[in-house]
């Protein structure tokens, strides 16, 4: 198969910029690591008329921490998130997530941002920002908005940003009771990934948010877990009876329409990294 290339490629060195010519034309499509989007682009799986460098631009890197949140920047990369010690002190299972991701040349070279625009399955920070109940901060020509995690999956492949917007910074809220697990195929992508992140009080659980992908075209929270879990004691068979619950939360039958290959021995991992990701945010302090 011959190579598909955009007909221009450009570079943006302020985010001002980058704005100004991602706003201009709707087949514009931005590019930073480039490991999710430029094999598509060679592939013909996207076809845009022009891409728009934004790896020049400073603004958009580095992580911060302040008044209980964590901000990263949206060229920030998986391996800097998973060896920075502020991330894993006030949000171990986006530190843990970033480590997941593929491989040595992913981890350094793709980032946040990107993770999280292409919204894939296979992908790890998905399931940790969504459990996470994290933040995207996107600009355009109107100014800025925050997106929430809960709205941002809005299909397979599909997020909440608009054509005319850019992603700035990623935010998320403290959460030192949290953790994520997963399994991986040959490849390193995941076959399932759990995240888990607990608000606890005393010894009683009194929120939680559990997410997963793998078993959808993009990542879902599993509110019966959550439902389990809050109001309740913390020993081994709250954890169990949540691991269990989750099944309900996933029909197999809406899973194959949607062209994701699951059964029963997905469901029991599932079941599996639950439970684990649950003990990890329960071991948290």
């Amino acid at each position: 198969m011959s190579e598909q290339l955009p007909a221009a490629y450009v570079h943006a060195d302020t985010v001002d910029k980058a704005v100004e010519l991602v706003s201009a034309d709707a087949e514009t499509r931005v590019v930073a690591g480039g490991y999710s989007l430029l094999p598509q682009v060679k592939d013909g799986i996207e076809t845009p008329d022009r891409l728009v460098d934004v790896s020049r631009i400073d603004e958009l890197r580095g992580i911060s921490h302040e008044a209980g949140e964590t901000c990263i920047g949206a060229l920030t990369t998986h391996h800097q998130i998973a060896t920075f010690d502020l991330v894993h002190e006030h949000v171990p299972a986006l530190a843990e997530a970033a480590d997941s991701v593929g491989d040595y040349q992913a981890r350094q070279q793709g980032t946040i941002a990107g993770n999280l625009v292409f919204a894939d399955p296979k992908y790890d920070p998905p399931a940790a920002f969504l459990a996470l109940d994290g933040r995207v901060v996107a600009r355009s020509p109107d100014g800025e908005r925050t997106i929430g995690a809960d709205e941002w999956f809005c299909g397979p492949g599909e997020t909440a940003l608009g054509p005319d917007e850019i992603v700035t910074d990623v935010v998320v809220p403290d959460a030192k009771r949290s953790g994520y697990v997963r399994t991986s195929e040959y490849s390193g992508y995941a076959i399932v990934g759990t995240a888990a992140a607990l608000d606890v009080d005393g010894d009683a659980v009194a929120s939680a948010r559990v997410a997963v992908n793998g078993v959808k075209p993009f990542p879902i929270r599993l509110p019966n877990v959550e439902d389990e879990l809050v109001g309740k004691h913390i020993d081994d068979e709250l954890r169990s009876r949540a691991a269990s619950a989750e099944l309900s939360d996933i029909n197999l039958e809406t899973l194959l329409m949607n062209g994701v290959v699951a059964d029963h021995q997905r469901l029991q991992l599932v079941r599996t990294y639950c439970r684990q990701a649950i003990e990890r945010a329960i071991e948290g302090d």
